[in-house]
C-alpha cells in the first residue's frame, strides 16, 4: 500500500507522522470489517444448515436423525458468542428456515382460496420464530454468567421449559415440537408414555449437545484423546439408548392384523366415514343435504362389514353443518334418531353448536348478539347420537387455534372480534367440561378430540384420566391442500397414543383418517382428498401409564430446573455488571 501524504503545514514535524496513524487506524478498521462481515457469513451459512436439517426431520419428509445433529451448526455459530443481539440475529435466521419448511402450510397458499388465510399464515411464518429465539437467549444468558460448558448442561432443560410453556394459555400453539420429528421411528419413541413427547425433545437436545461437544474436542488441541472417546462414546450411549428400550418394550407385541379379537369384552367395533366433502363449500349446503352425503355413505360402511359389524360410528369435525341439535325443526334429529335404531348402530359427529343466554347478565362479554338483543355462543362440538337414547350427550371444544376459532381471550378483548377467520367456524366458544361419552349399548367410555386440540398432550391425557377407553379424533385437514400440515396433524396423534397407550380411531373429511394403536403403529390410513370407509376392532384400556396419570411432571421438573438456571444466571450477571 503506498501513502500520499500532504501536509497542510510544511513546518509541522509531526503532521506527516499523525497522517500515517490515521491512514493505518482506519485500514485496520477496514480489515476488522472485511473480517466480521466473513465471520458473520459463515456464521449465517451454519444457521441456515441448522434450519434446513430441523425443517427436513418433521413430517411429512421426516429424517429424524437430521433433528439430533441439527443445531450442531447452530451451536458451533453461537460458540464464541455473548451479546444478546448477534444471538437473537442468528437464531431469528435458524428457525425463520425452518417454520418456512415446516409451517408454510398454515397459508393457504397450495389453493389461495382464502386472503384471511394468507395473511395470518404469512404473519405466523415470519413472526412466530421469534418466540424460538426465547431459549436462546436464556442459552447464552447462563454462558455468560456460567461458562458454556454450564450453558450446555441447562439447555436442555431451557428448551423443554419453553415448549412446555407454549402449550400453556390461550395464544399457545404447540404445534412445532421437536420430538415430532421423531413420530415415523416407533421404537424410539415409546418412552414417551412417561415423559411425553417433551422427553423426546429433551433427548434431541441432549444428543446435539453431547455431539457438539465432541465436535470442538476434535477442533480443540486443548481437549485430551480420552476426552473424545468419551464424547464419542456417550454420544452412541445416548443415541442408541431409545431405540433399545423401544425394541424391548415391543418385543412380543405383534402388528393387530383385521381379524376380530378373541375377547370380545375388551373391545369395540368402530367406523369411520371419511366423505371427501370440500371443506370450503360445506357451509353452502343445508344440514339436511350433509346428512343425505353422511348417512348414504354409512349405510355403505354398514352393508359392506356385515360380518363385523361397527357398534360406533364416527362422523369428521362439522359434518353437519347445522345446529342439529337446538334447531326448532326437530326432523333432522327424529331421522337420525330412526337411523341409528333402525341400523343398531350409534354415531359420533361433529357439528356447531349453540348455547342462548335468555338471562343476557350471566352471558360473558365475547358472547355474539342477535338483533333482538339476545346473548349466545356458539361451538364447535361433537354430538353422540345412540341406540335407544333421547337424551344426547355432546361436547364443546376446548382448545381453540388463536384468531382462527377465537381470539385469545376474547372476553377481555371482544373488541378484537373482527380479528378472526369467517368462513363457518370463527368465533367459537371455549367448551365448558371435558366429556367422556359412554355408549349403553356396549359400556365403552370414550372421548373425542376435535382437530387442534390433538397437539396438547397433557390435555389429552385428562380425558384418559376421566375414564377414556379409547380416544377419537374428528378434524378437517383438507383447508391446508396438500401440503405438510395434514401428514404432521396425523403424526401428532401417534404420540397421544403411545403416551395414554390407548388405541385411537381419525376420522378426518378428507383424510388423513387411521386406526393408531397403542404403541403408535398406524392401520388403514387413507389418502388425501378421497372418499373412504374404515372399520376395525379395537381394544379398550383402563389402565393408565404414568404420563396418563401424572401428566407433563417431566416437563414441569425440567421448566424448574431451567427457571433456577436463568435466575441464578441473571443474578451472577447483575452482580458483575
Amino acid at each position: 500500500m503506498i501513502l500520499k501524504m500532504k501536509s497542510k503545514n510544511s513546518c509541522d514535524p509531526f503532521a506527516n507522522v499523525n497522517l500515517l496513524g490515521t491512514a493505518m487506524k482506519k485500514q485496520q478498521v477496514d480489515v476488522r470489517k472485511e473480517g466480521v462481515s466473513h465471520v458473520d457469513c459463515n456464521r449465517i451459512s451454519l444457521c441456515t444448515a441448522s434450519g434446513i436439517l430441523l425443517g427436513l426431520s418433521f413430517p411429512p419428509i421426516s429424517i429424524s436423525v437430521f433433528a439430533c445433529f441439527g443445531l450442531v451448526p447452530f451451536l458451533i455459530a453461537l460458540k464464541d458468542v455473548e451479546r444478546y443481539a448477534p444471538a437473537i440475529r442468528y437464531g431469528y435466521v435458524t428457525f425463520l428456515i425452518f417454520h418456512v419448511i415446516t409451517l408454510s402450510w398454515v397459508g393457504g397458499y397450495s389453493h389461495m382460496n382464502d386472503a384471511y388465510m394468507m395473511v395470518a399464515g404469512g404473519i405466523v411464518v415470519f413472526i412466530h420464530p421469534m418466540l424460538f429465539v426465547l431459549p436462546v437467549l436464556g442459552y447464552v444468558l447462563v454462558k455468560r454468567a456460567l461458562g458454556e460448558k454450564a450453558a450446555l448442561l441447562a439447555f436442555p432443560f431451557i428448551w423443554v421449559g419453553y415448549e412446555y410453556s407454549r402449550s400453556l394459555t390461550e395464544w399457545s400453539f404447540p404445534w412445532l415440537t421437536l420430538g415430532l420429528s421423531q413420530s415415523n421411528d416407533i421404537e424410539r419413541i415409546q418412552f414417551s408414555s412417561t415423559t411425553g413427547i417433551y422427553g423426546l425433545s429433551f433427548w434431541i437436545i441432549v444428543v446435539n449437545v453431547v455431539a457438539y461437544s465432541l465436535y470442538k474436542g476434535l477442533t480443540t488441541t486443548r481437549t485430551t484423546w480420552s476426552r473424545n472417546v468419551g464424547y464419542a462414546v456417550t454420544l452412541a450411549f445416548v443415541y442408541l439408548l431409545p431405540r433399545v428400550h423401544g425394541e424391548f418394550v415391543l418385543a412380543g407385541i405383534p402388528q393387530r392384523d383385521a381379524s376380530p379379537i378373541s375377547d370380545k369384552r375388551k373391545t369395540i367395533t368402530v367406523g369411520m366415514v371419511q366423505s371427501n366433502v370440500d371443506p370450503w363449500q360445506k357451509w353452502k349446503l343445508r344440514g339436511s343435504e350433509a346428512m343425505d352425503v353422511y348417512l348414504r355413505l354409512t349405510t355403505e360402511l354398514i352393508r359392506h362389514n356385515a360380518n363385523e359389524k361397527p357398534e360406533i360410528i364416527l362422523w369428521p369435525e362439522t359434518a353437519i353443518p347445522g345446529f342439529l341439535l337446538s334447531s326448532s325443526d326437530d326432523q333432522p334429529m327424529k331421522r337420525l334418531h330412526e337411523y341409528v335404531n333402525r341400523n343398531g348402530v350409534s354415531i359420533l359427529t361433529g357439528l356447531p353448536q349453540v348455547l342462548i343466554y335468555h338471562d343476557s347478565s350471566v352471558a360473558p362479554p365475547s358472547a355474539k348478539r342477535l338483533p333482538s338483543g339476545t346473548r349466545y355462543d356458539q361451538f364447535n362440538a361433537a354430538a353422540f347420537i345412540q341406540r335407544e337414547e333421547k337424551d344426547v350427550a355432546w361436547y364443546g371444544k376446548m382448545k381453540l387455534v388463536p384468531f382462527a376459532e377465537r381470539v385469545p381471550y376474547a372476553d377481555s378483548f371482544h373488541f378484537l372480534g373482527f380479528l378472526q377467520w369467517d368462513v363457518g367456524i370463527g368465533g367459537w366458544q371455549i367448551g365448558r367440561e371435558r366429556t367422556v361419552f359412554q355408549d349403553e349399548r356396549t359400556g365403552t367410555r370414550f372421548s373425542t378430540l376435535i382437530c387442534y386440540e390433538s397437539s396438547y398432550p397433557e390435555f389429552v391425557a385428562s380425558f384418559v384420566r376421566e375414564g377414556a377407553e379409547f380416544l377419537g379424533i374428528i378434524t378437517i385437514d383438507s383447508w391446508w391442500g396438500r401440503m405438510s400440515g395434514a401428514y404432521q396433524h396425523k403424526q401428532h396423534a401417534v404420540f397421544r397414543a403411545v403416551e395414554n397407550r390407548r388405541w385411537i380411531a381419525r376420522c378426518a373429511v378428507g383424510g388423513i383418517s387411521a386406526f393408531i394403536d397403542p404403541h403408535g403403529r398406524t392401520y388403514d390410513e387413507t389418502e388425501l382428498f378421497t372418499t373412504a370407509l374404515l372399520n376395525r376392532s379395537i381394544d379398550r384400556d383402563n389402565e393408565l401409564t404414568f404420563y396418563s396419570r401424572y401428566g407433563d411432571l417431566f416437563s414441569k421438573c425440567c421448566s424448574a430446573t431451567a427457571g433456577v438456571c436463568l435466575i441464578l444466571s441473571g443474578g451472577r450477571n447483575f452482580v458483575a455488571s
